[in-house]
């Protein structure tokens, strides 16, 4: 988050700064329906235990999307104004980046292989979806200053809580469905408890912060 999120809103600045605000607000839509998808995708398993046993799907990598939403646009615009070898060439390395992240995700298993997988490919569709809106557009020249500064944020060091993220998102789906305590991958099993416990403790998958 302390990189995807910055850098997803430096896309944003660059394009508006370089006078492109129609690409600008093309990929404010296409990168907030993204972390929209993502999040509902998780407060329908917390709410109401919505996903797929059979591949322990319980909602979309927000990690493995923003990666493969951002580090491709990002890679791909901050070379426009070069050949188009080189453009393809960013965004392919920013495409491995994402299945680095994407990978990472199931090494230290925070995401089954459904989550992250599927979390990548809705990133890599709204980055594939963008480029393809803008790579006709001549207009846009990216700002070296621009990019000097978007690199300088995004080495300082974040000290944020890691779990703030998970704590409203818990917060939201237990004010939405009315439950007093949400689903976990735990539940999934011969037991077929269909809530946590009151305060669930961290799963394979998921570490849900109870409040």
């Amino acid at each position: 988050m302390a990189v995807t999120a910055p850098l997803g809103i430096a896309i944003a600045v660059w394009l508006a700064a370089a006078h492109c605000r129609r690409r600008a607000l093309y990929w404010c839509l296409l990168f907030g329906a993204t972390l929209l998808i993502v999040i509902a995708s998780k407060i329908a398993f917390l709410g109401w235990g919505i996903g797929i046993e059979a591949v322990h799907f319980a909602g979309f990598s927000g990690h493995a999307a923003r990666a493969a939403a951002v580090f491709p646009v990002a890679a791909y615009l901050a070379l426009c104004g070069r050949a188009k070898a080189w453009r393809y060439l960013a965004v392919g390395l920013g495409v491995a980046l994402a299945l680095a992240v994407t990978l990472s995700r199931v090494m230290v298993d925070t995401h089954s292989v459904s989550e992250a997988i599927l979390g990548c490919l809705l990133g890599l569709a709204c980055a594939g979806a963008f480029i393809a809106l803008v790579r006709s557009n001549r207009q846009f020249q990216p700002s070296l200053t621009l990019i000097a500064l978007t690199l300088a944020v995004l080495l300082i060091p974040y000290k944020g809580e890691p779990h703030n993220s998970q704590q409203w998102m818990t917060g939201l789906a237990l004010g939405l469905s009315g439950a007093d305590r949400v689903y976990t991958t735990a539940t999934w099993g011969p037991t077929r408890n269909p809530y946590s416990p009151p305060c669930p403790k961290a799963d394979r998958y998921f570490n849900y912060v109870c409040f």
